[in-house]
C-alpha cells in the first residue's frame, strides 16, 4: 500500500507512534532522502516544543541516512540538528564525508547552528498546572502573503517565548509544506500559547471503538422481554406471581396434649402441629393467586433426648415357659427376695 506524502496535520497532530510508522514506510517506498530529512527536522521542532524525545527507531533512521545516503545539500544544511545522535568521532567523519573542508561546513550550516541551541534548551517557566491542556497556535505567511495557522497540542508551558519563536523559525527553512506549488511557511508572524482547564471530554472515535465491546456485552445480557418470560415461567411453577412485597405469618397450635404416648404417637403429633407459612403477594398480574400457603417444618430450639429402644426379653424361651408364665414369675420374685432377707436365708 502506497503511503501518501505527509503534510502539516500529520507531522504536528498525529500520534507519535503512528507518525513514526508513516515516516519509515514513506522512506522505504520512495527512498527520498531529502524529503525524509525535512520530515525529521519538523519532528525535531515539535519534540522541542512538546518536550518529547525522539524514538529509537527514528534515531536509527537518522543515523542510516547520514552515514549511508548519497551526500546532497539537504543533508549538509541540516546536519547540526542531528549531531547529538552521533559520537564525537562519527561527527568528524560526517563532516569529512559531506563537506570538502571545515570552511564549507561552517558556511553551509550557519543558519542551522544558530537555531540548534533552541531545540536543546529546557523550559524555565513555572506555570504548569494540573488538569490543563496546553496548546500553541502560530501563524505564518506563504509566498503570496496569505496567512496560515499551525496548531501544536500538548505544548510544554515551561518553554519561554525565545525558545518557542526561534524553534518555529526553523519551519521557514523547509520546503515540504506547500499548497498548489506555493510554500506555506515562508515568514513567521506570531504565536500564542494557552492553557485551558479540561472539564469534560468526548471523542467520537473512542465511542466507535467501544461499540463492538458493547455489542458483545449486549449479546450476553438477556433482554427485558426474555427476563419477563423467565420471571413469568417461575411464577407459573410456584403459583406465587411476581413478588414485590412479602409478609410472613406463622401459625402454631394453641393447645398442647398433657399425656404423651410412645414414640410413634409423638411423631404423629409433631406432624400435625407443623406450622404453616402464609405468603401474601401483590402481583401486577390479576390471573395469579394473591395468597399462597406453604407448609414448613417446625423449628424448635429444644433438643430431644436420645432414647434407647427397649430390647425384648426372650429369657423365657430358654426355660420352656411362655411369655405369660415368665411375666408372672417376674412379678413374684420381688416379695420372695424380701421375705428371704427377713428370715435370714438365701434363695437357692
Amino acid at each position: 500500500m502506497d503511503v501518501a506524502k505527509l503534510g502539516q496535520r500529520q507531522l504536528f497532530l498525529m500520534k507519535w507512534v503512528n507518525l513514526e510508522r508513516r515516516i519509515i514506510k514513506r522512506y522505504e517506498q520512495t527512498k527520498s532522502v531529502s524529503e525524509v530529512i525535512e520530515y525529521l527536522v519538523a519532528i525535531l521542532v515539535r519534540s522541542a516544543i512538546c518536550s518529547e524525545a525522539i524514538s529509537e527507531k527514528l534515531q536509527s533512521l537518522i543515523r542510516e541516512l547520514f552515514l549511508t545516503a548519497e551526500p546532497d545539500d539537504t543533508l549538509r544544511r541540516h546536519l547540526p540538528y542531528f549531531e547529538k545522535y552521533f559520537k564525537k568521532s562519527e561527527r568528524k567523519a560526517l563532516i569529512k564525508r559531506l563537506f570538502k573542508n571545515r570552511t564549507a561546513y561552517l558556511a553551509a550550516t550557519e543558519e542551522a547552528r544558530g537555531y540548534k541551541k533552541y531545540l536543546e534548551q529546557e523550559g524555565t517557566l513555572d506555570n504548569w498546572q494540573e488538569n490543563h491542556a496546553y496548546i500553541m497556535e502560530s501563524f505564518f505567511s506563504d509566498a503570496n502573503g496569505k496567512r496560515h495557522k499551525l496548531t501544536i497540542r500538548e505544548a510544554d508551558p515551561t518553554k519561554d517565548e525565545e525558545i518557542i519563536s526561534n524553534s518555529l523559525q526553523i519551519l521557514t527553512t523547509l520546503t515540504i509544506f506547500e499548497v498548489d506549488g506555493v510554500r506555506k511557511f515562508v515568514n513567521f508572524l506570531n504565536y500564542e500559547g494557552s492553557g485551558k482547564i479540561i472539564t469534560t471530554k468526548y471523542s467520537a472515535r473512542s465511542e466507535k471503538a467501544q461499540e463492538p465491546t458493547q455489542a458483545a456485552a449486549n449479546e450476553k445480557k438477556p433482554s427485558s422481554s426474555e427476563q419477563d418470560k423467565s420471571v413469568a415461567g417461575e411464577a407459573g411453577r410456584t403459583d406465587t406471581g411476581t413478588e414485590s412485597t412479602k409478609s410472613v405469618k406463622t401459625e402454631t397450635p394453641s393447645d398442647k396434649h398433657e399425656n404423651e404416648g410412645d414414640h410413634s404417637t409423638k411423631k404423629t403429633r409433631a406432624d400435625s402441629a407443623s406450622p404453616q407459612m402464609i405468603i401474601k403477594t401483590e402481583s401486577s398480574n390479576p390471573r395469579t393467586s394473591p395468597i399462597s400457603t406453604v407448609t414448613l417444618p417446625q423449628k424448635t430450639d429444644e433438643k430431644k433426648p436420645f432414647t434407647v429402644p427397649q430390647k425384648t426379653d426372650t429369657s423365657y424361651m430358654t426355660i420352656g415357659q411362655n411369655l405369660d408364665q415368665s411375666q408372672n414369675e417376674g412379678e413374684r420374685w420381688p416379695w420372695q427376695r424380701t421375705l428371704g432377707k427377713f428370715l435370714g436365708r438365701n434363695k437357692k
